[in-house]
């Protein structure tokens, strides 16, 4: 997988809660991504794998088309 130049890129959602894209580190031959969500509520930091943020994130930053619904 192709690691793509995203860090430092943000998303905002209608309701004003910010998705922004810290860094990309490689632990295990494995990409994880590092997120901070601000928002309405206490900022969090997720870490995940880039392909489980691809899955659910990816179409955000027009790295994919978006879900189709039924």
């Amino acid at each position: 997988m192709d690691i793509p130049d995203i860090v430092g890129k943000t998303y905002t959602f209608p309701d004003g809660v910010k998705l922004e894209v810290m860094q990309i580190k490689i632990r295990e031959n494995v990409p994880f991504i590092t997120c901070h969500i601000h928002g309405a509520s206490i900022p969090r930091k997720t870490v995940m794998p880039l392909h489980i943020f691809m899955d659910k994130y990816g179409h955000l930053f027009e790295l994919r088309d978006p879900p189709k619904f039924r």
